[in-house]
């Protein structure tokens, strides 16, 4: 083997075997060398620094706008901001793996995690690895359930399968999270098996949510489900509404909206999930950007997670 002073024998045998794609065979025989001492030489080529070898995994964490992510801090007072760079038709992929590391780094430091619903966060779900976390916090719904809204292409719930990766139980609402009926919404919340439910979600440490826009993706969903007369209809969007969280929605100002869809909601109250600790949200797309500036004027947002259109979008009228 040539002595570690013999840098030309090394680079040659580099150069083949990297640049040219020799085999260490191929190598040995052009170098007159036996093809151990070509596989030392290679060793002593990372070794020196002669060679580097960068690996780039496609799917490793996303590129961050940090100026971005400055700026939406400094405009809605956000504990964090996360913005990925990616092009549009992988925005949403990539929203959700960061907001999957986001809530791996969280979710051992905390004895309570809430969840609501939405495409974004059944996105999160589904990037998020298996912690088997010890000792596991308890995972709680922010909101009822609807099959439509969320749940897997398997039939399982998000929170299920949130447990599952977390290796806990998940605590489940028997309950619709949309009402056509303010006295029905009324009457389930005072049954015990139902209010203890959102009683103890309301005292989560971290909360994951989907934010919507108005007449986009789930939200029109929502407000179909609720079936209004009219003259509700006609109440409901002279408030101007513009975004939702947790089935509750927002005018363009932050301001939570009142009946006749407040009422309506199967889910923790807005001043409830204004007390939680932290609450991370998540939303892809640049077309969502009025409500997701609504959502986060409300204050209710303590870290967000957004591709890098839908933050130029949100901070363009900031």
């Amino acid at each position: 083997m040539p002595a570690p002073r013999d840098t030309a024998v090394i680079v040659r045998a580099a150069r083949l075997y990297y640049e040219q794609g020799r085999s260490q065979t191929e190598v040995a025989h052009e170098l007159g060398l036996s093809r151990s001492n070509v596989s030392r030489i290679l060793t002593q080529a990372r070794d020196r620094g002669i060679v580097e070898i960068a690996i780039h995994d496609p799917e490793g964490p996303p590129r961050r706008d940090e100026a971005m992510e400055a700026a939406l801090r400094a405009a809605f007072s956000l504990r964090e901001a996360h913005v990925v760079s990616a092009p549009r038709t992988t925005a949403m992929k990539a929203v959700a793996r960061q907001g999957a590391a986001a809530l791996a780094e969280r979710a051992a430091h905390v004895g309570g995690i809430g969840v609501s619903w939405g495409q974004t966060v059944q996105n999160v779900i589904a990037q998020l690895d298996a912690l088997q976390l010890r000792p596991t916090p308890r995972v709680l719904p922010l909101v009822g359930g609807h099959s439509a809204l969320d749940q897997f292409d398997s039939g399982d719930s998000v929170l299920r399968v949130l447990a599952s990766r977390l290796g806990a139980r998940p605590e489940t609402l028997y309950a619709p999270a949309v009402l056509e009926s303010a006295t029905t919404a009324a009457t389930l919340r005072s049954e015990s098996s139902i209010g203890k439910v959102l009683a103890a979600a309301a005292q989560v440490e971290l909360a994951l949510v989907g934010i919507g826009s108005v007449g986009l993706h789930s939200s029109p969903h929502i407000v179909s489900l609720m079936n209004l007369s009219e003259a509700e209809r006609a109440a409901f969007e002279a408030q101007d509404p513009v975004g939702d969280v947790c089935g509750r929605f927002v005018d363009a100002h932050g301001v939570p909206l009142g009946a006749p869809t407040d009422q309506r909601v199967l889910a923790v109250t807005f001043s409830e999930l204004l007390r939680i600790p932290e609450v991370v949200g998540v939303a892809a797309g640049a077309e969502k950007a009025p409500g997701v500036r609504g959502v986060l004027r409300s204050g209710a947002i303590d870290t967000v997670i957004v591709d890098a259109e839908l933050a130029r979008e949100i901070l363009a009228r900031a």
